[in-house]
């Protein structure tokens, strides 16, 4: 599979446009007539796209939904300015991608993946505990975790929504919550190893079918239980590994969410298990709002509102200081 046109491509009127893209959103409406028509958002690592599907609504209705990688045939079009494609047929496609592919669908971050993995084994090596420390032995051997780990987004569409999303997520609350025990206290290598693998059970709760999508068991599951059942298998791997450290790490990717309503069955119950959520929760809600800002500005100030957030975003301009 081989994808030939981007959306930074699709700039005339009334251009053939049968491509690969993943869909970011999908809506079905009625005109003033009541007959259906659909709306579907279209990405790939240039940009996203609207499309507008007029014919075969029903038809179409349930072939295909929200992040499935489908290919279009269609023709483009402008309205009020803005390139939209008018689809004709739409197919999801099924066969996972190599990650070269993957990298026509998702951007990559802008920080230089070799530079974030050797940031991750420097918070590695600073654990002083030879038990934690051991734990990242276990998770690099472990067959296909570390790669996985390196390779997908933080989440589907929310925050980190880019190849090693997940790895920079989880660096960056590490490398926060370090700075954090300097001025709150607690123990550091718990916070480092609890920021690492807070969000380990993703690897599971996401799998390649076309693009990134929610595995089964991750859907039954969530990525906090998957994450505790891989923990307790890197711990199985180290002899007499102290289940006081194990139940305090295990803790902290429990509660990282902070609420029950919110997805954790308990409540940050230790220092460390505080700093890691609260760090977890600045970091991930910052990085979806500067994502969202890429592509969803209002003007040149104010974003859409924001659904999952409840609110629109005001992007501060550069060179703007008090008097």
């Amino acid at each position: 599979m081989k994808k030939q046109i981007f959306v930074k491509d699709i700039t005339k009127e009334y251009m053939d446009i049968n491509d690969f893209f993943v869909v970011t959103k999908k809506g079905t409406f009625l005109r003033k007539n009541n007959i259906k028509y659909m709306t579907i958002g279209l990405r790939d690592t240039t940009g996203v796209i609207e499309g507008k599907i007029w014919e075969r609504v029903d038809e179409f209705q349930d072939m295909f939904d929200k992040n499935d990688l489908v290919y279009v045939k269609s023709k483009s079009r402008f309205y009020q300015d803005k390139p939209q494609l008018n689809i004709t047929d739409i197919k999801r496609i099924e066969e996972p991608l190599t990650i070269d592919e993957l990298k026509a669908f998702f951007p990559e971050g802008q920080r230089a993946s070799k530079t974030v993995r050797e940031e991750f084994a420097e918070l590695v090596n600073s654990i002083q505990s030879p038990y934690i420390k051991s734990l990242f032995s276990a998770f690099t051997e472990q067959s296909g975790l570390a790669d996985k780990f390196y390779l997908y987004p933080a989440s589907i569409g929310v925050h980190h929504v880019y190849l090693g999303g997940l790895l920079e997520h989880s660096v960056s609350v590490a490398q926060m919550a370090k700075e954090a025990v300097r001025f709150c206290g607690g123990n550091l290598d718990i916070v480092i190893a609890g920021s690492l693998l807070h969000d380990i059970g993703k690897v599971d709760e996401m799998e390649i079918k076309g693009t990134f999508r929610y595995s089964d068991n991750g859907r039954l599951l969530g990525h906090i239980t998957l994450g505790v059942i891989i923990f307790d298998s890197l711990v199985k791997k180290i002899r007499d590994f102290p289940i006081q450290i194990s139940d305090i790490i295990k803790h902290i990717i429990i509660s990282h969410h902070g609420v029950e309503e919110w997805g954790s069955p308990r409540k940050p119950m230790t220092i460390e298990a505080l700093i890691v959520h609260y760090i977890d929760n600045l970091d991930a809600k910052v990085a979806g709002v500067k994502e969202y800002m890429m592509e969803n500005m209002e003007d040149g100030t104010w974003t859409t509102f924001h659904r999952l957030y409840e609110s629109r975003f005001y992007k501060t301009q550069e060179g703007v200081y008090g008097d």
